[in-house]
C-alpha cells in the first residue's frame, strides 16, 4: 500500500503535521484517563465487572498504552520516514490495545470503547475512503466477536449482538461523517493553498514590476517612516545604489526632509485625493572625471492612498521631469516629421512647376542679366528640390549616403555659391581655419546645415565685413572630432532660449519658421555628427557665441553622439533593480 493519493493529492509536510497531531492526541487522551480514574476511583467498578480481572492489568494495559503512544509521538516528530507504516503502526495500536482495554472491562458495556474512534479518526483523516471503512469494520468485528462470546457464555447472546451491532453503526457513521469533513477540508486545503500559490506569485510579480520600473517608488506610513522603497526611487534622489531608507522617517533625513513637508501637506489638506507636486531636489551628480558634486534635479512627486480604507500607508511616486519633457519632445517631433514629409511632398509638385518655367526663360533668354536670373532660378529649384528628398529621408529615417571629402574645400565652394545667390556684400562671411581633415558626412546634407546655419547668422548680425565667421578645426586640436563653428556679431541667443533653439517651430524673428535649426540638427544626427550652441574661445581675441558642429571621429569610435535610429532616450540604469 502507498499513502493516501486521492484526489486531492494527500502533500508530505501536512501529512506528517496531521500524523503527529493525531500522535499527540492519543497521547492527551490517555493523560486525561490517568486522571479521571485518579480523581474518581474508578477502577473497582472496572474490577468487578471483568471477573477477575484486576485493577493492576487495567493500569499496566493503559500504562503500556501510553508508553506506545509517547513513543510514535516522539517517532512522528523526529523521525520523518515511512510515513505509512509509521501511519500502520499507530493504527494497529490503537485497535490492539482498545481491543485489550474493551475485553479487560467487561466488553461493550466498557468506557474504554471510545478509545475505537481514535484509529476510526486517523484512517478517516490520512487513508482513502475505502481503507477509513476497512478500519472500522475491523473495529465492528472485534465488537461483534467480544458481544457472540459474550452472549454464548452469558445465555443471553441476542441481546449482546444487538448492542454490538447498534456500536457498529454507530461508528459507520462516524466514520463516514468524519470523512465528509475530511474530504471538505481537504478541499478547502488544497484551494487556499492554490490561493496562496497565486497570491506569492502575484507579490513576486508585482515586487518585479516595481523593481523595474523607471517611476520611484516610496511606501511611507503617516509618520513619513519608509515601509518599502525601489531602486529607482534612491536614484531619482541622489542616493546610493545600496542606501537604506526602509524604516526610516522622510523627516530625519536632510536630503529628503523637503519631500516629507510635501506630504505631510498633502495629508493635512485631503489625504483622499491624489496629490501632485512639482519640486527641484538637490542631488549628487557625478562629472567626467568622476568627482562628485551637486546639481538640482526637478521631480514630478504624486501622493497617492491605496483604496481599502484601513490602509494606514501611502505611496509616493517620483519621475524626474526632465525625463518626461524629453519624451513629450520625442513625440512632439515625431509628429512633426510626419507633417514636415507631408507637406515637403506636397512642394513637389509646384516646385516642379517653377522649375519648367525657369527652363523655358533660360531658352528665351537674351542678355546676360536674364541668363544669371534665370540661372539662379534653376539652382534654387535644384537645392529646393534637394531639401524635399532629404526632409523626406529625414523623416524615413533613411541612412546617410556618407560621402567623404576635404572640409576646407567645400566649404569654400557652398560659401561662393551661396555669396553669389544672396548677392552679399564682399567680406561679409569670412573663412578661418586650416580645414585640412577629410570628414564623412552626405554633402547635400551639408550645404543644407551651413545653409540654415549662416542664414541664421546673416539675420541676427551687423551685416558689416567680418560679421559671420566660418571657423575651421582640425580633429586633433579637439579629441579626434574635426569642428566647424558658425557665429556672428550679434548678440547673440539668450541664456534663458538656449534650451529650446533646436526645437521645432521655436524662433525669436519675425518671419521665421522655426525649423532651420531644428533640420539642421537632424542632419547631423543622421550623420552622427552633433550641433550644439556653445562658446569659442580664442587666445588671439574675444570669446564670442556660435554654433558648432562636431563631426564623427575618422575611425567610427565616436561614443558620444546618438545612434541614427536612436531617437527615443533609454534610461537603462533603471532596469536591474530590487526592492529595499
Amino acid at each position: 500500500m502507498r499513502p493516501r493519493r486521492s484526489s486531492p493529492p494527500l502533500r508530505v509536510d501536512p501529512a506528517w503535521g496531521t500524523l503527529y497531531a493525531l500522535a499527540l492526541a492519543r497521547v492527551l487522551v490517555l493523560i486525561t484517563v490517568f486522571v479521571l480514574l485518579s480523581a474518581m476511583s474508578f477502577a473497582a467498578p472496572l474490577t468487578s465487572r471483568v471477573g477477575g480481572a484486576g485493577a493492576s492489568d487495567i493500569v499496566l494495559g493503559l500504562t503500556t498504552y501510553f508508553g506506545l503512544a509517547v513513543a510514535m509521538a516522539l517517532a512522528a516528530l523526529f523521525y520523518r520516514r515511512h510515513f505509512l507504516g509509521q501511519l500502520t503502526a499507530q493504527l494497529a495500536v490503537d485497535l490492539i490495545m482498545a481491543t485489550v482495554l474493551v475485553v479487560l472491562t467487561g466488553g461493550m458495556r466498557s468506557e474504554f470503547v471510545v478509545f475505537y474512534l481514535v484509529p476510526i479518526a486517523g484512517a478517516s483523516l490520512m487513508l482513502p475512503t475505502s481503507a477509513a471503512f476497512f478500519t472500522t469494520s475491523i473495529a465492528v468485528l472485534i465488537l461483534l466477536c467480544d458481544g457472540f462470546l459474550r452472549g454464548l457464555r452469558e445465555d443471553h447472546a441476542e441481546p449482546q449482538l444487538f448492542q454490538a451491532g447498534l456500536y457498529g453503526a454507530a461508528l459507520f457513521g462516524i466514520t463516514g461523517l468524519l470523512r465528509l469533513l475530511s474530504v471538505r477540508l481537504n478541499k478547502q486545503e488544497e484551494l487556499a493553498h492554490v490561493r496562496g500559490l497565486d497570491l506569492q506569485n502575484q507579490l513576486e510579480i508585482n515586487r518585479l514590476v516595481i523593481s523595474q520600473m523607471e517611476q520611484g517608488v516610496i511606501v511611507v506610513d503617516a509618520s513619513t517612516t519608509v515601509r518599502a522603497n525601489n531602486l529607482a526611487s534612491r536614484v531619482l534622489l541622489g542616493m546610493s545604489r545600496e542606501t537604506q531608507l526602509t524604516g526610516r522617517r522622510l523627516l530625519d533625513m536632510p536630503e529628503l526632509r523637503a519631500l516629507g513637508a510635501e506630504f505631510q501637506g498633502w495629508m493635512q489638506a485631503d489625504a483622499s485625493e491624489p496629490g501632485w507636486s512639482n519640486r527641484a531636489f538637490t542631488v549628487a551628480t557625478h562629472d567626467s572625471s568622476g568627482n562628485a558634486s551637486a546639481a538640482s534635479r526637478p521631480l514630478r512627486i504624486r501622493f497617492a492612498r491605496p483604496p481599502s480604507p484601513q490602509s494606514g500607508e501611502f505611496v509616493i511616486f517620483l519621475e524626474d521631469r526632465n525625463a518626461l519633457e524629453e519624451r513629450a519632445q520625442q513625440l512632439k517631433l515625431a509628429a512633426m516629421g510626419r507633417l514636415t514629409a507631408s507637406i515637403a511632398h506636397e512642394i513637389r509638385n509646384p516646385l516642379a512647376a517653377i522649375s519648367n518655367a525657369g527652363q523655358l526663360l533660360a531658352e528665351d533668354a537674351r542678355d546676360s542679366m536674364q541668363i544669371r536670373l534665370a540661372g539662379i532660378v534653376r539652382e534654387n529649384t535644384s537645392r529646393l528640390n534637394r531639401l524635399v528628398d532629404d526632409v523626406l529621408r529625414v523623416a524615413r529615417r533613411e541612412a546617410p549616403l556618407s560621402d567623404e571629402f576635404a572640409l576646407r574645400n567645400f566649404v569654400e565652394t557652398w560659401a561662393s555659391e551661396f555669396a553669389r545667390d544672396r548677392d552679399l556684400v564682399a567680406g561679409t562671411i569670412v573663412i578661418r581655419g586650416d580645414g585640412l581633415d577629410v570628414v564623412k558626412f552626405e554633402q547635400s546634407h551639408l550645404r543644407q546645415v551651413l545653409f540654415n546655419l549662416v542664414d541664421n547668422a546673416l539675420r541676427y548680425c551687423s551685416g558689416r565685413p567680418g560679421s559671420v565667421e566660418i571657423n575651421l578645426e582640425n580633429a586633433k586640436e579637439h579629441d579626434g572630432r574635426t569642428q566647424l563653428w558658425v557665429i556672428d556679431d550679434g548678440v547673440g541667443v539668450a541664456p534663458a532660449e538656449r534650451a529650446a533653439v533646436f526645437e521645432p517651430f521655436f524662433t525669436t524673428h519675425a518671419r521665421g519658421t522655426g525649423l532651420g535649426l531644428y533640420l539642421a540638427r537632424e542632419f547631423c544626427i543622421a550623420n552622427h555628427a552633433e550641433l550644439a550652441y556653445d562658446i569659442l574661445r580664442r587666445a588671439a581675441s574675444a570669446d564670442r557665441n556660435g554654433f558648432v558642429v562636431h563631426f564623427a571621429r575618422a575611425d567610427g569610435s565616436d561614443a558620444s553622439t546618438r545612434p541614427f535610429l536612436d531617437t527615443i532616450p533609454v534610461q537603462s540604469e533603471f532596469f536591474r533593480r530590487d526592492l529595499a
